[in-house]
């Protein structure tokens, strides 16, 4: 089961990142200007968060799990060639609705079965997820060489490959028992999560955190494209941040331990501005190269820490909708950075939307390093002697 589920991760990122990081490229080289751009993207995500809910009670409701993931795969496999088959704005919103419609569910359900079942099949979700990121590393860089040269609309062709392929490692899956439902995001549950106005806040915050990271994803390619960076060198930034993160996430709980959840946020946090005021000064290609390392960097110490210190501020009957609303605040934050960023790099230039991304992720910098109370969310972690020992935030 474990090599069947490492599989499918592995897969089922090489087939995202055969297209997600070169989206914006995509439908710049069918003529679209950055506020449409924007306007797509964030038109894609919002109908992914809308589609999360909807897939999850039919999740509940499905006797086999697979059937959903066949599903999803096959006809994701099919909606992808309309995104070569559209030009104008029209059919490309409708392709991007319906594909994000239908995408969604497999990684979000994927990783349910995989929580779930893990322990009782001996591997961690950690030891499996891996491989998705490794995935997600060696195509990007091999895509960017390749579509510079063929053309963009091939990497919905490659997605396709993909997706048929998880599709048929689908039927090789035994059947398992579904995910337990979800907490219900009722009156009383989201009460006793906007009480704590520490939540609150740090949600907040958040926002504008995650909102900056979804621009950088955004308009990479295109500050690439627009400041005459080689583009077949845009894969390059993302399997470096990708290779760099791997080692970290595994390291976590040990850099946790060490220097406590807090500090570790705000060092992540720290990294992404340093990465984003660096590139707002347009520095040779090989400098932008070599910062996309403190991505990596920064997204595993800021990933890591935050769902930590989510779950720590939710009480015990409302953590998982804790981190249901974590994620919907970085979608909602990434639909706001997809069309503001659009509009900033048709008006201004990428320099300046850099430049702006840095300056709000140091307000969220300093923002957290004077959040209210933070010494009281610390970590209790299991050694290896089967003893407690807690991590506090200094």
């Amino acid at each position: 089961m474990k090599l069947r589920i490492s599989m499918f991760y592995l897969f089922l990122y090489i087939g995202m990142g055969s297209f997600m990081p070169f989206m914006s490229l995509f439908l710049n080289e069918r003529g679209y200007d950055g506020a449409t751009i924007g306007i797509i993207l964030a038109a894609g995500s919002l109908t992914g968060i809308a589609a999360q809910p909807i897939f999850g009670l039919i999740n509940d409701a499905a006797r086999d799990y697979r059937t959903l993931l066949k599903v999803s795969s096959f006809l994701s496999a099919i909606v992808a060639f309309g995104f070569i088959f559209s030009h104008a704005f029209i059919p490309m919103m409708i392709t991007a609705i319906v594909f994000s419609f239908l995408n969604t569910p497999a990684g979000t359900i994927v990783d349910a079965i995989t929580v779930e079942n893990g322990p009782k099949f001996g591997f961690t979700f950690g030891q499996v997820r891996l491989w998705g990121a490794l995935g997600f590393a060696f195509i990007t860089v091999i895509a960017g060489y390749v579509y510079s040269a063929i053309g963009y609309h091939y990497s919905f062709l490659a997605f396709s490959f993909f997706a048929i392929i998880m599709f048929l490692l689908m039927f090789t899956f035994p059947k398992l028992e579904r995910a337990k439902r979800p907490e219900v995001l009722g009156k009383e549950v989201l009460g006793a999560l906007f009480t704590n106005w520490h939540f609150g806040l740090f949600l907040g915050i958040t926002l504008l955190i995650s909102g900056s990271v979804t621009m950088n994803f955004s308009y990479l390619p295109i500050y690439f494209q627009k400041l005459n960076y080689p583009v077949d060198l845009v894969g390059w930034n993302f399997t470096i941040a990708a290779v760099v993160e791997i080692p970290l996430f595994w390291l976590s709980a040990k850099l946790i331990r060490r220097i406590g959840l807090f500090p570790m946020l705000i060092l992540g946090i720290f990294a992404y501005a340093i990465k984003y005021i660096v590139m707002g000064f347009a520095p040779p290609v090989g400098v932008v190269l070599s910062l996309q390392a403190l991505d990596g960097l920064a997204f595993a110490f800021y990933f890591s820490s935050a769902v930590e210190i989510v779950n720590l501020m939710a009480p015990k009957h409302a953590k998982a909708t804790a981190q249901t609303l974590f994620a919907a605040a970085g979608g909602i934050a990434g639909i706001v950075g997809n069309v503001v960023g659009g509009l900033i790099v048709d008006q201004q230039g990428p320099q300046y939307l850099f430049l702006l991304m840095g300056g709000i992720v140091l307000l969220g910098t300093l923002l957290f390093i004077f959040f209210p109370g933070k010494r009281k969310y610390q970590l209790v972690i299991n050694d290896t002697n089967g003893t407690e020992d807690t991590s506090m935030s200094h």
